[in-house]
């Protein structure tokens, strides 16, 4: 992996596990049919999805394995191994919430949080938001359909390699769209 990748090899890091899935009942001998029990996106299916960048002029990148490269235009991205299930958009199946770091070419490491819905145990994911330039997600969840990131972000005299501020980021997909609820103070919108 590059060394550039802004997560954390510590207790803080945090890979959330499987989301309970639904109770069916089943009579002996019986099993539920494959459509009637929405399953959970793997790590290997979300490593190896579409998503929406704007660090590419295509406007998406295709994860192979958990990275995309362009070497023509110095782009790699790679998903982070943290990411959090539980259901977005209240349809009850599990859907993702996932990182992505982006380089450039530059110095930067670009981080987008992607939603990812469950549509027929596939995934869509269309809707992403900026989350900042190296700053360090410590934990990611969903709760009552929410996406909550626990991070460290720069304050107004951290220079870019040391961001110090622990904040708390909380999104909600909206329309579509992942809307940021109440940034913290600092945030650009």
């Amino acid at each position: 992996m590059p060394a550039w990748l802004p997560w954390r090899e510590s207790a803080r890091s945090v890979s959330l596990g499987a989301l309970a899935s639904a109770v069916i009942s089943c009579s002996p001998g019986e099993a539920p049919a494959p459509s009637d029990v929405p399953s959970e996106l793997s790590a290997a299916v979300l490593r190896s999805s579409r998503y929406a960048s704007p660090h590419v002029d295509a406007g998406e990148i295709q994860l192979t394995r958990g990275s995309f490269r362009d070497t023509a235009r110095r782009v790699v991205a790679v998903m982070l191994p943290e990411y959090a299930v539980g259901n977005l958009d209240g349809d009850g199946a599990p859907d993702a919430a996932v990182l992505i770091a982006t380089s450039t070419g530059g110095s930067g490491t670009f981080l987008d949080l992607a939603a990812v819905l469950n549509r027929g145990n596939q995934p869509a994911s269309d809707a992403i938001a900026f989350l900042g330039d190296r700053v360090l997600v410590d934990r990611v969840r969903i709760r009552d359909g929410e996406v909550q990131l626990d991070l460290t972000m720069h304050g107004p005299a951290d220079p870019m390699c040391c961001p110090s501020v622990e904040a708390t980021r909380r999104f909600r997909l909206v329309d579509g769209e992942l809307v940021e609820i109440e940034p913290p103070a600092g945030v650009p919108d």
